[in-house]
């Protein structure tokens, strides 16, 4: 009799603890279909932490009693953040943030730690860094699901805050472009960035900034990139290959007739700056030339100008495909046709590597007329091997006066009869700058 009744208190216990575990697994069911979708943890370098959370499923989920609870070297299993009520629709975003207090604590990725999305007592979903991504976060960068919501953990070197995760593809935006330098930073993001607005929605998509802007003003450059991300650009790494403190510095010794190693290595550690430091969407190597009797410095097929040239290109693509992260490659180039003589631009090599070439075929310094300027556009066209070619034209007249928005858009019309497949205006600050959104629109 007593072992009757010890087995039915055991099998009771057994019962309630089952029915509890249950209850337990339980608990975040009604969340099903809420991720942890991306993670910026840059509290090492007392930068914002934030972290996005996405709705995958078809229908709203209501955030009532969910949080995010961190597991890293301070605390076990802390809330760092608790919903205050409301839902996200189907396919809806939140992020939560240290900079507005939404995130009650910053996180370090350069160290384990659990990030969970559910209630005190189970998960929805789960980020473990030793498991998903052990990689240090790059200084602007995030841990992303790509594809958005539902694929594998990545290290990626720009954010994706409140936007779908991507890789980038260059020829989705339109392919109208602005050089800038880093001086044209602080007038850009005045009144709460209105001039970048407006720019946006006249249809420009690509920022071309001058990397003095990352070596120089730092501090100006990061809230830059972040307030053209949120608006929708691509900016990219403006490098001056082949020119370093306002001089020429070629890249062959024509007293020891070898290549210098230190020109293509500054390139490179330019490069890698662009991209880790500050998230850029693409580098663009201007004065990726001699400055002129670039067959002086043939010496053999290893020493010479064009190779020089070519090896830049091919090593600044390698670069940015190394982060297989769809960066973009681009170069400025002299209009004069077959000029590698003379610069050693030959577009049918740079082509091999660059995505898009830019040849600054600016018509008030070489007087072209319209037949003229499509004609040397389409020169490029024929001759730029794999790459699409971009028109660079000027903002001004040649006495550097400013074009009016009539004159700029007619300039911009005689530059789309030729075969280019995006323009690139020089530069910000002159000329009035037309509505460019309709100007690659077939009928036209």
């Amino acid at each position: 009799m007593k072992l009757f009744r010890l087995i039915n208190i055991l099998s009771i216990a057994l019962l309630l603890a089952s029915a509890c575990n249950k209850e337990k697994e339980g608990s975040a069911a009604k969340y099903k279909g809420l991720v942890i979708n991306e993670i910026s943890g840059h509290d090492e370098s007392g930068d914002e932490s934030w972290v996005e959370i996405l709705n995958t499923a078809e229908s709203p989920i209501s955030l009532e009693g969910v949080g995010l609870y961190l597991t890293d070297r301070y605390s076990r299993d802390k809330c760092v953040w608790s919903a205050a009520g409301g839902e996200l629709a189907a396919g809806e975003r939140l992020v939560v943030s240290t900079k507005d207090d939404g995130l009650a604590t910053g996180i370090i990725s350069s160290a384990e730690f659990t990030l969970r999305l559910g209630t005190s007592d189970d998960s929805v979903d789960e980020f473990l860094r030793s498991r998903d991504l052990e990689a240090v976060q790059y200084a602007r960068g995030s841990y992303q699901r790509i594809p958005d919501g539902t694929g594998e953990w990545r290290n990626m070197t720009y954010p994706s805050k409140g936007k779908v995760n991507e890789i980038f593809d260059w020829k989705a935006p339109l392919p109208n472009a602005i050089w800038m330098w880093s001086s044209h930073m602080a007038p850009m993001m005045a009144d709460d960035a209105r001039i970048m607005k407006e720019y946006y929605r006249l249809g420009y998509r690509h920022l071309l900034l001058n990397s003095a802007a990352f070596t120089n003003r730092p501090h100006e450059a990061i809230p830059f990139m972040e307030k053209a991300e949120e608006i929708g650009y691509a900016v990219h790494g403006w490098i001056q290959a082949f020119y370093k403190g306002g001089t020429w510095n070629k890249p062959i010794d024509k007293e020891t007739q070898t290549l210098k190693e230190e020109v293509f290595k500054d390139i490179q550690d330019l490069g890698r700056l662009c991209i880790e430091d500050f998230g850029v969407k693409g580098l663009h190597l201007d004065y990726i030339r001699f400055p002129g009797k670039a067959s002086e410095y043939n010496f053999t097929k290893e020493v010479n100008s064009v190779a020089a040239v070519n090896r830049a290109c091919r090593e600044t693509r390698e670069l940015c495909d190394s982060y297989d992260e769809g960066l973009v490659t681009s170069a400025a180039l002299m209009p004069e046709k077959n000029s590698t003589n003379v610069y050693a631009q030959d577009p049918s090599q740079m082509g091999k590597w660059i995505h898009i070439l830019m040849p600054m075929c600016y018509r008030y310094s070489y007087n072209y007329s319209d037949t003229g300027l499509v004609n040397v556009m389409n020169w490029f066209c024929t001759n730029s091997a794999n790459a699409e070619v971009w028109s660079g034209l000027q903002t001004y007249d040649k006495s550097e006066q400013s074009l009016s928005e009539e004159a700029l858009m007619a300039d911009i019309m005689a530059y789309r009869q030729s075969n280019a497949t995006g323009i690139v205006l020089f530069r910000y600050g002159l000329g009035t700058f037309p509505d460019v959104n309709d100007i690659w629109n077939e009928s036209d």
